[in-house]
Order: C-alpha cells, then sequence, then structure tokens
C-alpha cells in the first residue's frame, strides 16, 4: 500500500482552435472589390463593410503623425533644456565672480 502526504494535481488541457491568417485571400477579395467598385457593382451590404480599410490606414496615418509630434516635442524639449543649461552657466559664472571678490576683500586684509 503506497501513502502519499499531497495529491499531485493532474496537468490541465487548454483548448484552442487556431484562427489562421490567409493573406493570398485577402489581397485577392481586396483585388475583387476594387475592381467592382470600379465598375459600380457593389451593394450597400458591400459598401459598408470597407470600414476595415479605411482603419488601416487611419491608423498608419495616426502613428506618422504622432511620430512627427514627439518628434517636434523632442527638438523643443532639448531647446529647453540648452537654455536652461545656459542660464545655469551664467548663474554659476556670476556667483563665482562674487564669491572671489569677498574672498578678496576679506582675506587681503
Amino acid at each position: 500500500m503506497k501513502f502519499t502526504f499531497s495529491k499531485v494535481s493532474r496537468h490541465r488541457v487548454f483548448q484552442h482552435d487556431p484562427i489562421y491568417y490567409d493573406e493570398q485571400k485577402e489581397k485577392q477579395e481586396a483585388r475583387q472589390r476594387r475592381i467592382k467598385e470600379e465598375l459600380g457593382l457593389l451593394s450597400e451590404e458591400e459598401k459598408e463593410t470597407g470600414y476595415a480599410n479605411r482603419i488601416k490606414g487611419g491608423m498608419r496615418r495616426r502613428l506618422k503623425s504622432h511620430y512627427e509630434v514627439s518628434r517636434s516635442e523632442k527638438k523643443r524639449s532639448n531647446l529647453r533644456l540648452v537654455a536652461i543649461l545656459i542660464v545655469l552657466m551664467i548663474l554659476g559664472f556670476y556667483l563665482i565672480q562674487e564669491a572671489m571678490t569677498w574672498m578678496e576683500t576679506f582675506f587681503v586684509e
């Protein structure tokens, strides 16, 4: 007889039905849709289902504009940093000059 202090649980099985993406089929459907659109053979229902292409293009435009905005923001931030550094350098130079004059008047006598 076998005694165990703890039970080992069985592994859990995950049921997943994969969905495959067929790029050639999608390109063929887009081509057929474009041809039907040019010939004016699309129904109202088919015209409404073309939103996927508009979404893809819109995302590309938004990403590009976001990149341009972030680039201009970085440039502005760098300019601000340079301005702050210049002000701090001028202030530091002024403080060093004042300290030198104070030391000359205090220690020379």
